[in-house]
């Protein structure tokens, strides 16, 4: 993927996440199935990664610098994630805090210059191609996504 493709990709989870307000609370919070996370769920996972890129990646990524290796508790930010969708925060509260975020993610990935997604990026001890690194986020955003649609197709919605 280039920039130009990574940063249509990353917007058009904005448009999408818009046409989410208008769902009934009981979908909104509803599990995907009997145990897992609902909708709510993943827009508030979606606002705590953004906020990882902003802090943790893209800083370095912008700089061509190494990316410090960080110790991630993906359990700890996903529970919190959560707790946070079900904290008591209007679901429109929620996806325009998203939508902003995901906003400042675009704004910053749209200052990095073409040039650099073509190359290399250390997190670690792991070398990889800067477009890369943004596919694979990319493709996470689809997973949740599809996962989200197919629940409300399960719904008749």
């Amino acid at each position: 993927m280039n920039k130009r493709q990574i940063i249509e990709e990353k917007l058009s989870l904005i448009t999408w996440s818009e046409s989410l307000k208008g769902l009934a609370d009981d979908v909104w919070f509803g599990p995907f199935k009997e145990g897992s996370w609902g909708i709510a769920d993943v827009i508030s996972h979606f606002i705590s990664w953004d906020q990882f890129l902003l802090d943790y990646r893209l800083p370095f990524i912008m700089r061509s610098e190494e990316i410090p290796s960080v110790k991630v508790d993906v359990e700890n930010i996903n529970t919190k994630a959560s707790l946070y969708a079900r904290s008591g925060i209007s679901k429109d509260n929620l996806i325009n805090e998203f939508l902003s975020k995901r906003e400042e993610v675009v704004s910053q990935i749209e200052n990095i210059p073409a040039e650099r997604f073509h190359e290399p990026i250390i997190i670690g001890k792991s070398r990889l191609i800067v477009s890369s690194y943004f596919s694979d986020l990319i493709e996470h955003d689809r997973t949740h996504k599809n996962q989200i649609n197919a629940f409300l197709k399960d719904q008749n919605l």
